[in-house]
């Protein structure tokens, strides 16, 4: 049963409908993000336990790179992946996955989803990917290991 929102709230949304719309791009954008939030039947987790635009503002020397470090964990194995900045609203993710001691590194890919689609970067034999051109904005991260259930990670904005 879908629950009507209260009477003022109507109000509220057409009045900004009306005098501040949101550009059609950032609605398509949003709903677009949304549709692939509730489409990973069957995936498995995997979860975001590192970021560092978490951590404390540094002194940056002039020259330094302002890359973002995100880390995610999933049931024997761990991602981490460097989003560096390129060009203006584009990123460079360059990252690792590892798996337990004594295992082989895996095999498979890293789908990074975004509101224009997929960038996909393959595995290589150390477990290391790269994928060029990552759009600035909402980012969900999916690792495809061959035979197995894709691990996906939550949205969040680079």
């Amino acid at each position: 049963m879908r629950v009507r929102p209260p009477a003022e709230l109507r109000v509220l949304r057409d009045l900004f409908e009306t005098c501040d719309p949101a550009p059609q791009r950032l609605v398509e954008a949003a709903y677009a993000a949304a549709s692939r939030k509730w489409s990973g039947g069957g995936s498995t987790a995997l979860r975001l336990v590192g970021d560092s635009a978490d951590a404390p503002a540094r002194t940056r020397r002039a020259g330094m790179c302002d890359a973002r470090v995100l880390t995610f964990a999933m049931p024997g194995r761990m991602l981490e992946m460097d989003l560096i900045p390129t060009t203006e609203g584009l990123f460079r993710a360059v990252g690792l996955v590892l798996g337990r001691p004594g295992h082989s590194a895996p095999a498979g890919d890293v789908v990074l989803r975004h509101a224009t689609g997929e960038s996909v970067g393959a595995l290589d034999e150390r477990g290391g990917f790269a994928v060029d051109d990552v759009p600035r904005g909402p980012l969900s991260v999916v690792f495809r290991q061959e035979r197995s259930t894709p691990a996906v990670a939550d949205w969040l904005v680079c």
